[in-house]
């Protein structure tokens, strides 16, 4: 099954009949967290609470999409720097790297991602990153998870150890195909 098939089937199924006519596109969210101690099995949230941490911290401002958005979830990045604020600089500086982690995502009140291990040694693979000190981890999923329009969605990240990131922002990114409200037509 194709990711647009899966989209439209999700959302026919919850009785949002008008995504065929949504506008295709690729998207990327993201959100960031500030590890404020080092400390073991420490758990971060994400896309929660998005609206009180603004771009470049964020690029939503509410952890639900408006109709006639909606995304098909294709893969994960997770990576962390040094400041709260991400640039290039900060990019390039070099970085502890996360050595385990466990995800789950969920959307509205179903965990539809348990516990997906993470870290380097786990499926996640090594992806392109702006400088060989910083190390992003990119897992792609088989089978796209679709977030449907209007449906509050969240990720927990338990980090099994924070020594060494203590000060250090991490970022979780998901990635994949997506639609856009289109009142007029498709381009």
């Amino acid at each position: 099954m194709k990711v647009s098939q899966q989209i439209v089937g999700v959302n026919q199924r919850l009785g949002n009949t008008a995504v065929p006519n949504m506008q295709g596109t690729t998207r990327v969210i993201f959100d960031t967290n500030q590890l404020t101690t080092a400390a073991t099995d420490q758990t971060l949230t994400f896309f929660s609470g998005v609206s009180s941490r603004p771009y470049p911290l964020s690029n939503i401002s509410n952890n639900r999409f408006e109709v006639g958005e909606s995304l098909a979830i294709q893969g994960f990045v997770l990576f962390n720097y040094v400041t709260a604020t991400p640039t290039l600089a900060t990019a390039l500086s070099a970085t502890p790297t996360i050595s385990a982690a466990i995800v789950n995502f969920y959307i509205g009140n179903q965990r539809v991602c348990k516990d997906l291990e993470i870290g380097t040694y786990s499926r996640f693979g090594i992806g392109e990153s702006v400088s060989q000190s910083v190390e992003n981890l990119i897992f792609r999923f088989e089978t796209p998870i679709v977030i449907p329009p209007q449906i509050e969605f969240s990720a927990n990240l338990r980090l099994s150890s924070t020594i060494g990131l203590s000060g250090n922002s991490i970022v979780l990114a998901a990635f994949g195909t997506g639609t856009l409200l289109n009142t007029k037509s498709n381009f």
